[in-house]
């Protein structure tokens, strides 16, 4: 049977275990950086190899990067939820962009879901203003339109862009109306201005005007990149696509066709390059401010990189799948005096356990809800030894694609498992030896695969999930296959 156990797979870098810095006399700012769609390799400091972020890499250098981040959801709007509930998206009604997204011609028929985050939900933002933060969002919210944005869950809004998911990342499109009505143009954006510098500035601004106060903020500044249209100023992509043109002419004959397919494609690369340099700006403002030692910074992603323009290799899968590609995220985070500086941490995490570590920074007492579904993940980031935690499961009652219906997945120390939710066929796999879940073991080990499959079923059971039903109007296969 799964248990509670160890799970550092090789543990964090010692060097992170030799102190824990006691809490901050005054609770830190908090600064949470989220991007769409960015892949676990996208970054340099993640492995890519193409495309140079230096601003975001300096996190990873001056603190530490969680290799075996996952994301609540592999679709945004739930893991978004997660993140500023720290519940499970199951508990919340929540998988996938809403009701009016809902696949209905396939053999299983996904639950209604909820089409916004409920107000009756204590978002972070909440709990942290009840004790004198200063709360501010800026850029996509994902979570609901008017009566349901976030200025209803406890945020100043600052700026949104015009939308969650706009037609251009460049302005005019940024100086549209904000989400559910609220927010502003951020001081005046200019035409042809990136959607990223335009979030980046005004948070920068921000930070800046409250260097002097005695108030603790937290910003939530959700990046419209790197999500479609994936887009960059001409000459950016010209650039890329000229170096990446010298890298095939010099690669041998053999080997030209698979580079020419290999991801970032310019457009992306130079997109990446807009992100890092938006990232930049903020970074600059915490340190222009002199509070970089006050400020607790968390980069991440809200889903695993789309397969259409993240190399996820030698991942399985990307964005809306729950193979390790659709659900590994990047994870950085940077809080001088008290995150250890330059640590890469191999424990299994997911998007809750980032509310519950904030949370706890700012000391704000954790609730049994949240205790139910997040890991105590702070005294991680602070540098004390790994300690046992619960499986992390998963549940996306939506079919994956036109070819993959309904799943579930668990993940417990090094095994993952894997679970059709029409069927009950599972697939298991051996993280530790076999990343990229190319061998299933579940006829190898029965035993084990039959107890992860009761442990996520009573999961869902505990958490209320909904489940897909049979379609009666589905005229394919009877096994349920695609």
């Amino acid at each position: 049977m799964p248990s509670r156990r160890w799970l550092g797979l090789a543990a964090c870098a010692a060097a992170a275990c030799g102190s824990v810095a006691p809490p901050a006399p005054r609770p830190p700012n908090l600064v949470v950086l989220l991007v769409d769609d960015l892949g676990w390799r996208d970054l340099a400091c993640c492995g890519q190899d193409k495309v140079a972020t230096p601003s975001i890499d300096r996190l990873a250098a001056e603190g530490m990067r969680l290799s075996h981040a996952a994301a609540a959801s592999p679709v945004g709007p739930a893991s978004r939820a997660a993140l500023l509930t720290g519940r499970h998206p199951a508990r919340l009604g929540l998988a996938e962009h809403g009701p009016d997204v809902r696949t209905l011609d396939g053999p299983f028929l996904p639950p209604l879901e909820r089409d916004a985050m409920p107000l009756a939900e204590v978002t972070l933002a909440e709990l942290l203003r009840a004790r004198g933060y200063a709360t501010w969002h800026v850029g996509a919210w994902q979570l609901g339109d008017a009566g349901f944005g976030p200025a209803d869950q406890g945020f100043e809004v600052l700026w949104t862009g015009g939308g969650d998911r706009p037609a251009s990342h460049f302005v005019p499109r940024a100086a549209a109306a904000g989400t559910a009505g609220a927010g502003t143009d951020g001081g005046g954006a200019a035409d042809g201005e990136f959607l990223a510098d335009v979030a980046a500035r005004t948070a920068a601004e921000r930070i800046r005007a409250a260097a002097g106060e005695q108030r603790p903020f937290f910003l939530h500044l959700a990046f419209h990149a790197m999500q479609p249209p994936i887009e960059a100023r001409p000459a950016d992509v010209e650039r890329h696509a000229a170096a990446r043109a010298q890298r095939i002419a010099a690669a041998p004959a053999w080997q030209r066709t698979a580079l020419h397919e290999k991801r970032p494609l310019p457009v992306f690369a130079a997109m990446l390059e807009h992100l890092d340099a938006a990232v930049g700006t903020v970074l600059r403002a915490i340190d222009e401010a002199g509070i970089a030692g006050e400020t607790l910074v968390v980069l991440t992603s809200d889903n695993g990189g789309a397969t259409a323009h993240s190399d996820n290799a030698p991942l399985r899968g990307g964005r809306r799948s729950l193979w390790e590609g659709g659900l590994r995220v990047p994870l950085l985070v940077r809080w001088p005096g008290h995150v250890p500086a330059g640590v890469v941490c191999d424990v299994p995490t997911v998007t809750q356990d980032v509310h519950r570590a904030l949370r706890a920074a700012a000391g704000v007492p954790i609730d049994a809800e949240v205790a139910a579904d997040a890991f105590d993940l702070l005294p991680v980031w602070l540098g004390a030894p790994v300690r046992e935690r619960d499986p992390i499961c998963w549940h996306f009652p939506q079919a994956e694609s036109a070819t993959v219906g309904p799943r579930g997945a668990i993940r417990d120390g090094r095994w993952k498992l894997i679970e059709d939710l029409g069927t009950g066929a599972v697939v298991l796999f051996d993280l530790a030896s076999d990343p990229g879940e190319t061998t299933d073991l579940a006829a190898r080990e029965p035993d084990r695969a039959r107890a992860l499959q009761q442990v996520l079923a009573a999961w869902r059971r505990r958490v209320g999930a909904a489940m897909p039903t049979p379609n009666p109007a589905w005229a394919g296969p009877a096994d349920g296959t695609r």
